[in-house]
Parts: structure tokens; C-alpha cells; sequence
């Protein structure tokens, strides 16, 4: 039943109302305003029928004041502007008494329209007024500062987590956002500072600056901008010494259309990042250190390396058989190439890899003076710009690298005669490709060459293509999980493919 208080007309007009038949309506009709609140106080009244000659027009100029939906009856001619004001709440309506009393016909369908309207709207309330418990709730909980900034950037509204600052929540509304920031940083984050530098610049969503108090959406919102927060405790040190918080702030324009008189604001979230920036100074510090202890230790094994090839050198010269003297110096020469590698990575800023080119530079021309291939009219160029492997497959490429190119300079070039030889690194998809090559005699051209003990040999070197360094290269190939390739036309090339590893 839809209880009804009519509240309108004179006795006759009561009387056609109390001879309406309709099953959902209990219609009753009031002596006068005092009945009516006492009714809507109990609860016994679902919608109230008034005109504007009840208690004198008073009440219905008041409607509005009044918590149930209203059918206000005007007569032909009455001012629309008058009902229309009366009627302001989006459940009520004015019906007209037209002269045949046709207005009698629909005033049970009004009825029932303004009831299901009102009944739809307090649902709605309801449904809004749970949401926003359970969002107030929800941003009570997060332990992140969640808060709100008119266009001012006066704060509009803060949750409860502002508290671990010091601050009191509600000691700070109509604050400026600047109040919890360090001094030091408001000119670098705040807009009042920060757009006039930018006037005229069209920076992108990239360049744009990042600040807590601009309204912007997508991919222009302010992310990640990391401010100093003040504490809010009193202490003779208002900064408390180095008791400072940084922020992440990420804010987004947001509509207030209860704030209508002020600039569009904005919200955000602020989470303290304080422990994780002293975590990642700490570990920034630990990786400097390990990075200098394994700078120290490539120092020091380049070192042992060197005196090593030093010992080797001292008992070659004790030595008169030109065969031992030249292995011995092949063995300084591999050892050297070694100490190379650790030294390339001890000088440098990335221990990750060894960058190839410059190592490579070092280990010809160490080797174009040991063989002294410049005096010869041997020259030698290198070629592997960006090319970086691991340790462990940097050393066994330098010893494979120092072979052939020995080679190259023992064997390549008999008899005076003088060319060039090539080392380079070439990219292949998922490999790398080492290339030794030069334009000598080739590898069965080297094999002709005048035995051990000629006038025209400095030292007794074995065959180009044979001998303990070949078999060497092929182990040494196979434990970098790479193939060998030889081409002999006119000039001797070598090529070791190998898988790249990530560095």
C-alpha cells in the first residue's frame, strides 16, 4: 500500500478523491501541517498531495524541505515558475486540475510514479553511500598516503596513513601540498615554480616535468617523481636531522564538481621508498666494492701472468738449441695472451665482458714486435667494433687468435717477402666468425720453407700447418663449442665460428 496524505482542495475535491478505487492506495487526509509532520515522523506516510492554498500556500512553498516525493496540484493559469520551484526534488511533480476534472484519472498513476521514482533513488543512495563506506575504507587501509588537492594544491582530503609522517590528517586540509615537502624540492616539483620555465616549450609526455599539483591523465600523469617529505613531529629540528621520507607520487586530474568555484585538483598517492633507497645505496656501494676486488684480482693474476712469461723468458735465453728456445716462446706468447685478457677487463668500467677490439689491437701488436713483422714489412689490421664475449670464452679465443697470427708471422712470409695479415670478428646471426687471414704463401706454400738452421731464419719454426699449435687451435675451437674452417688460396685463412653466450 502506498499511504498517501492529501493535504489539498475543499471538501468537494476530498470527496472525489476518497471515491478513487485503486487497491494500492490508502489516502488520508490531514487537518493541517502539525498531523502531517507527526505522520512523516512516525513513518506512516509514503507520498504527500498538496496545492498552494494548504495552510495557506506555506507548505507547499516548503516542499522541498520535506523527506517524501509530493504531487503539487496548481489550477489553469498558475505561475509555472512558482510550481516548478516547489516541485525541485527529481521525485516530485505538478499536476493541473483541469475544469472536467480529468486530472483525477491520472493522479493514482503520478502517485505511483513519484513512489517507484523515490523507492529508486534510495536504493541508488544506498548502494552509493556502501561504495563510499567501503572506498573510504579501503583507502584507510592502504599504507600508502592517498590524497586529494584542489587546483590550488591545498589538500582537499588525506587518509590515515599521512600519520607515519607525523601529521594529523585533519590539521592539514586547506593546506598547501608544499607543506610536507623538504624546501629544497618545492621549486623543482611545484607548478607555481616549474611552468614558467616551460613557457613555450613543447616538451611531449617524455620531456614534460614531472609535478604533484598539475592536473594531467594518460600517458601525461605525473609518475614516479620522488620528493623529500618533512616530518610532522615537533622537535627543536623541524627536518629531524637526516629523518627524511621520499615519495613516489603518481597524481591524475580528477573532476570536483563540489568545488565548482575552484580550478580542477588533483589526487595521488605518495609511498614511502625511504628503506628501498637506503637498500639500493647499500647494494650500489656493495657492487662498487666487489667490482674494485675484481678489478684487484684481474690486476693481480695479469700480474702472475707476466712473471711467469718473464721466468719462460729468462731460461730461453739459457738455452742454445734453437727449437727449445722457439717453444718457449710460443708458451709466452699464449701466457701473454692470457694476461691480455685480464688485463682488457681490469682497465675496463664493465667486468661483464671483454670488449674484442682493443684486446685484439694489444695482442697483434705485441706479437708484430715479437716477431718483428713491422721490420719485415709485415703490416696487420683488426677488425671487430662492438664485439663482446665472456671471460671464458675470451681467453680461449685469445690463445686460438695468438696462434694464427704467430703463424702468420713465422710461416706467411719467407724470403724477405712482405703482405699483410687480418684479424676481425664478424657478426653471423647467432654466432661470431674469428677470421685470421693473410695474403702469404698459404698454407702449403709455408711447408717449402727452409729447414731449421738457414741463414735466411732467424729462429727453426715447424710446417704452417702442423705441430702442437694446430692441434691446439682444433681443442681449443672445440671447447667454445665452435668449428674450424681453413681456405688456402694464395694466402692462408682461418675461420672459427663459434655460439654467441649473453654477456
Amino acid at each position: 500500500m502506498i499511504r498517501v496524505l492529501y493535504a489539498a482542495g475543499d471538501e468537494a475535491e476530498r470527496a472525489a478523491v476518497a471515491a478513487i478505487r485503486d487497491a494500492d492506495l490508502e489516502i488520508s487526509f490531514p487537518a493541517g501541517v502539525p498531523e502531517i509532520e507527526a505522520r512523516i515522523a512516525a513513518g506512516t506516510a509514503d507520498v504527500i498531495v498538496t496545492d498552494f492554498s494548504f495552510a495557506a500556500g506555506g507548505f507547499a512553498d516548503w516542499l522541498s524541505l520535506w523527506p517524501l516525493p509530493a504531487v503539487l496540484l496548481v489550477n489553469p493559469g498558475a505561475d509555472p515558475a512558482r510550481a516548478e520551484s516547489a516541485v525541485r526534488d527529481e521525485s516530485s511533480v505538478f499536476l493541473v486540475r483541469d475544469p472536467a476534472g480529468e486530472w483525477l484519472r491520472y493522479l493514482p498513476a503520478q502517485i505511483r510514479k513519484i513512489r517507484n521514482m523515490r523507492e529508486s533513488i534510495t536504493r541508488h543512495n544506498a548502494f552509493l553511500s556502501i561504495t563510499e563506506r567501503q572506498y573510504l575504507n579501503l583507502l584507510q587501509a592502504i599504507p600508502d598516503i592517498v590524497y586529494m588537492l584542489d587546483g590550488n594544491g591545498n589538500f582537499l582530503y588525506l587518509n590515515e596513513s599521512i600519520r607515519s609522517l607525523g601529521w594529523e590528517p585533519s590539521k592539514l586540509i586547506g593546506q598547501h601540498f608544499s607543506r610536507i615537502v623538504h624546501p629544497d624540492d618545492v621549486p623543482n616539483i611545484s607548478k607555481e615554480f616549474v611552468l614558467d620555465r616551460y613557457t613555450g616549450t613543447v616538451t611531449g609526455p617524455e620531456q614534460a616535468p614531472k609535478l604533484f599539483d598539475e592536473r594531467r591523465s594518460g600517458s601525461r600523469m605525473t609518475r614516479n617523481l620522488e620528493v623529500r617529505l618533512v616530518h610532522g613531529f615537533q622537535s627543536a629540528d623541524p627536518f629531524l636531522g637526516s629523518v627524511n621520507a621520499y615519495g613516489e607520487v603518481s597524481s591524475t586530474g580528477m573532476e570536483l564538481p563540489e568545488y565548482e568555484n575552484l580550478r580542477v585538483g588533483t589526487v595521488g598517492i605518495i609511498r614511502d621508498i625511504t628503506h628501498r633507497k637506503e637498500h639500493q645505496r647499500k647494494l650500489e656501494s656493495d657492487l662498487e666494492a666487489k667490482e674494485i676486488l675484481l678489478k684487484e684480482i684481474h690486476h693481480r693474476v695479469k700480474n702472475n701472468l707476466q712473471v711467469v712469461s718473464s721466468l719462460l723468458n729468462l731460461q730461453e735465453n739459457s738455452v742454445n738449441d734453437d727449437s727449445v728456445r722457439g717453444v718457449f716462446l710460443e708458451c709466452q706468447t699464449q701466457i701473454q695472451s692470457m694476461a691480455m685478457v685480464h688485463e682488457q677487463l681490469y682497465r675496463s668500467m664493465d667486468l661483464e665482458g671483454v670488449e674484442m677490439e682493443p684486446y685484439l689491437e694489444r695482442l697483434a701488436e705485441y706479437l708484430s714486435g715479437i716477431y718483428e713483422a713491422a721490420y719485415q714489412g709485415v703490416e696487420y689490421r683488426v677488425q671487430a667494433p662492438g664485439v663482446r664475449v665472456d671471460l671464458d670464452t675470451a681467453i680461449p679465443l685469445g690463445i686460438i687468435t695468438n696462434e694464427l697470427v704467430s703463424n702468420s708471422f713465422k710461416h706467411a712470409f719467407p724470403g724477405g717477402r712482405t703482405g699483410k695479415v687480418f684479424i676481425g670478428i664478424h657478426d653471423r646471426g647467432t654466432s661470431w666468425e674469428l677470421e685470421v687471414s693473410d695474403d702469404g704463401v698459404g698454407f702449403s706454400g709455408s711447408k717449402e720453407r727452409p729447414a731449421c738452421g738457414s741463414e735466411h731464419d732467424r729462429r727453426c719454426y715447424p710446417s704452417f700447418s702442423s705441430g702442437l699449435g694446430t692441434e691446439l687451435v682444433t681443442a681449443l675451437a672445440s671447447q667454445i663449442k665452435g668449428s674450424e674452417r681453413k681456405v688456402d688460396d694464395g694466402g692462408a685463412r682461418t675461420y672459427i665460428l663459434f655460439p654467441k653466450k649473453p654477456v
